[in-house]
């Protein structure tokens, strides 16, 4: 009989062999496998039995049949029997001060009279109920009529609780493995639906123009999400003049959990408007805190039950007393069910519970990213309107110095408004410098641009030093502090004065491994060290150090103000003028060149944010990499480097709970280059033993990474 049974997949074949091989064994005249609904109904969902007899299957009982007491008894002992329900009960004699015998699991205990009446009025003379538990619940169970007195021997009970215990287990084999079915079903169906989000600008956006790709998710005839206030539907679903309601029941009922029922209108009034088109309903939360939702909606479907008898038909009270009289007749009853969906099922909540989760998880990081952008923005806001204020006043200071310089006698004044004009042209071509600082650029335009407007004779301004290329970075903070000398200067040093003069050097010290750049002024009034430091000063102080983690040294010398900046050697390299032109090219690439080695490389990407890490392994699968490997953590980042060593890696410097830092050592080990993506603004973050490795910025362009990784798969 277990060998029968024991490679069934399917439930209704299970059901169908259960009944006939206990009727083969047990000769009973009926044998039903019984299926207890949520509300405790019952339906027989399979039936051996004798040809005379009438068919029960499909048959629905009412709840009332097996009362919730009668339940508990079924679900604690698994196997009942009645070898003749007409017979007399044998007292059993208990010793004298004992406690009551509790005889709950004894096979040969009588039964309620009140069930036996129940079976004399079914016309059955003896019966055994086997019960089906599953996941420690009454799940269904195996019922057995015979029409005249039928005894079990010891040995049949057995046989029948232990091919009992097996059926029931194999239910639950049918129910786990299909609910893992449904899971791998659901799982590819959501990571389909969530391939292009990564870049989650606008999530809301993104659901409701991708809403048609949810339907498979959980079968429905119709769906609709509420998300940031608008209402957007899909299929047979209400439109949003009829969605208030729905809304407001989210809001009381689903909260943050999914709620749904089969019957709108027993819960809802106003239910009834939306019939025939929505009877049923699933509201799923989509995310971290209540107001976003997704609705599922099935259309009415009217059905008719056959019950075994009146389900709502009332008894009085009788021999037994009230709520204890067994009814007496098992006429089929029709039944017309109206108003009601096709049911909500255990598979349908749990692709739903993983929608959710995946929703929610997504909608939370969509969330998190807008309110650190707001706060980021806020931040970027306040400070360049101080950095505008700061500049606006310093041009107009400029301007105002150029204005007030006398006009050479032998110059007109056509042609002095014309050498203003162009001085003035000059500031705005050095505040573009700055404006375009993100990309890097060389220092000689950088600095000929800032004093440019200066150049009151030949040898005003001298600048001594190579074609130097400085990153993004540095080009900025260069910039800034070469326009606060130029402007300190006309203000208060040597370019105050006809006479003066100013002297730029840069070079390479290789003893300390660092670019040196000195600023001299010449012929201009007597300095000395002000008492009150001013935005200059301090920029010039703290930019160098805490931007570049350099160095910077101001004298106040007899001859006038003498600066010496230091910075790392990785902010700059050597550059000849045909790399100058190139470097704007390959900045505007778009794709890889076929013998680019980033092609033919093994690529390790080490990224917490799954969405992330999608819109990277896509942006490199489009330009022609093959081999990728992505994981989230520092464990399995290391097992990859073990298992097969990479080319090149791209590491989230920030891995939620611990950071990329062993990754980057044991790849600095294997002479494996790399670089950090992180959201911080600067290089604080990451370790001195790293600080020439490239970072990039969250959000970062991806054609960015894959650039910076030619870079560096080029000097490997």
């Amino acid at each position: 009989m277990l060998d029968r049974i024991r490679n069934q997949s399917d439930m209704q074949k299970l059901f169908d062999s259960v009944a006939r091989l206990l009727r083969g064994m047990l000769h009973y005249d009926r044998v039903m496998v019984y299926r207890f609904d949520p509300d405790w109904s019952g339906k027989v969902v399979a039936e051996a039995r004798s040809p005379v007899l009438e068919s029960f299957l499909g048959q629905h009982f009412p709840s009332a049949d097996i009362p919730a007491q009668a339940r508990e008894l079924y679900r604690r002992a698994l196997i009942r029997t009645i070898g003749d329900v007409g017979y007399t009960p044998v007292p059993l004699d208990e010793l004298p001060g004992s406690p009551p015998l509790d005889m709950s699991f004894s096979q040969l205990r009588s039964v309620s009279p009140i069930h036996c009446e129940y079976l004399t009025n079914m016309g059955v003379g003896a019966s055994m109920s086997v019960s089906l538990i599953v996941d420690g619940e009454l799940w269904g169970m195996i019922a057995c009529h015979n029409y005249s007195p039928k005894t079990l021997s010891l040995a049949e009970r057995a046989v029948v609780k232990m091919f009992g215990e097996f059926v029931a287990l194999r239910i639950v084999v049918l129910l786990r493995t299909n609910r893992l079915l449904v899971t791998q079903r659901t799982h590819a169906l959501i990571e389909n639906f969530l391939r292009d989000s990564v870049s989650m600008t606008d999530m809301p956006s993104y659901l409701r123009a991708r809403i048609a790709d949810l339907e498979p998710l959980v079968p429905c005839d119709g769906l609709a999400i509420w998300v940031d206030s608008e209402w957007t539907q899909f299929g047979v679903a209400p439109s949003a003049e009829h969605a208030e309601h729905l809304i407001e029941s989210a809001q009381k009922l689903a909260g943050s959990h999914i709620w749904h029922t089969p019957h709108l209108c027993e819960t809802f009034d106003w239910g009834k408007t939306l019939l025939p088109d929505v009877a049923g309903v699933m509201i799923i939360p989509i995310s971290p805190q209540p107001g976003d939702y997704l609705f599922l909606f099935r259309k009415e479907i009217i059905q008719t039950l056959n019950w075994g008898g009146d389900p709502k038909k009332t008894y009085s009270s009788g021999l037994h007393g009230p709520r204890l009289t067994p009814r007496t007749s098992f006429a089929i009853w029709k039944e017309q069910v109206q108003e009601h969906s096709y049911p909500w099922t255990t598979d349908d909540m749990e692709a739903a519970g993983l929608l959710r989760s995946a929703l929610i998880e997504v909608m939370g990081a969509y969330h998190q990213q807008q309110l650190k952008e707001r706060s980021e923005a806020d931040i970027r806001q306040r400070m360049l309107n101080e950095e505008l204020s700061h500049r606006v006043k310093n041009i107009l200071a400029v301007v105002q110095s150029l204005m007030a310089r006398p006009v050479p006698k032998d110059r007109t004044m056509q042609e002095h408004f014309t050498v203003l004009k162009a001085r003035i042209n000059a500031l705005a071509r050095a505040h573009d410098q700055v404006v375009r600082a993100d990309g890097g650029g060389l220092l000689r335009p950088l600095v000929e641009a800032e004093l440019e407007p200066y150049r009151l004779e030949s040898g005003t301004v001298s600048l001594v030093g190579p074609d130097l290329w400085l990153t993004g970075r540095a080009l900025s903070v260069i910039a800034l502090v070469i326009h606060e000398l130029a402007t300190n200067a006309v203000k208060y040093g040597s370019l105050s004065r006809r006479e003066g003069r100013i002297y730029v050097e840069w070079k390479l010290d290789e003893d300390a491994n660092e670019w040196v750049l000195t600023w001299q002024e010449l012929g201009g009034p007597p300095v000395a060290a002000s008492t009150r430091k001013g935005f200059g000063s301090v920029l010039i102080d703290r930019a160098i150090p805490h931007e570049l983690n350099g160095r910077a040294k101001c004298e106040f010398r007899t001859e006038g103000l003498f600066i010496r900046l230091s910075l790392p050697r990785h902010h700059a390299e050597l550059v000849v003028k045909e790399a100058i032109s190139m470097r704007n090219v390959e900045t505007e690439t778009s794709g890889l060149t076929t013998d680019s080695k980033l092609t033919s490389s093994s690529v390790l990407i080490v990224e917490d944010q799954l969405l992330i890490a999608m819109d990277i392994e896509q942006a490199l699968t489009e330009n022609g990499v093959d081999t990728i490997r992505t994981v989230s953590s520092v464990y399995e980042g290391l097992q990859a480097i073990n298992k097969q060593k990479p080319d090149i890696a791209l590491l989230d410097f920030n891995l939620g709970d611990e950071t990329s830092v062993e990754i980057a050592s044991k790849l600095k080990e294997k002479n494996i280059p790399f670089l950090f993506a992180t959201g911080y603004a600067d290089r604080t973050m990451i370790p001195p033993e790293f600080q020439s490795v490239p970072v990039v910025r969250k959000p970062y362009a991806v054609q960015t990474v894959i650039h910076e990784m030619e870079k560096l798969l080029a000097h490997a």
